[in-house]
Parts: structure tokens; C-alpha cells; sequence
């Protein structure tokens, strides 16, 4: 019985319709996170007057980024 049923299997998945089956979901897996790393990447945000930072870039100019404390992983503020 299960050398049947694994025998389905594999025939299912090498066939024409398990391919398209199986390469759906990771094509649609693979693009959305794609997507979601591009997002990522483009829509950091900006700390505000004040906010936290981790560097200069990280405050709306022409502030700067004052008082990291890498050591101690301790973000600092924008003036």
C-alpha cells in the first residue's frame, strides 16, 4: 500500500501537472518576497526631531544623529 501510494506520488510530481502544481506557489512565494524586501529596503523611516537614530542619515536634515552608545546598543536622538 504505501509503496503504491508512493509510487502516485512520484509519478504525480514528475508529471507535466505536478510540475505546474509545485512551481505556482513557489513562483508566487519567491515574487511576494521579493516584493516585500524592495519595500522594505526603500520606505525606511525617518526618525523625527528628537526621534531615535543610529546615524545621521537616519534624521531629517540637517539634523544629526547624538549619543550612540554602540557598546551597549543604545540608539541615540536627532538635534
Amino acid at each position: 500500500m504505501k509503496n503504491n501510494l508512493r509510487g502516485k506520488i512520484r509519478e504525480f510530481v514528475q508529471s507535466e501537472e505536478g510540475k505546474v502544481g509545485i512551481k505556482s506557489p513557489l513562483t508566487l512565494g519567491v515574487a511576494a518576497g521579493g516584493f516585500l524586501l524592495a519595500h522594505a529596503v526603500v520606505n525606511t523611516p525617518q526618525a523625527e526631531a528628537g526621534g531615535q537614530c543610529w546615524r545621521d542619515v537616519d534624521c531629517v536634515k540637517p539634523e544629526t544623529c547624538h549619543n550612540v552608545d554602540w557598546f551597549w546598543n543604545i540608539p541615540g536622538t536627532c538635534h
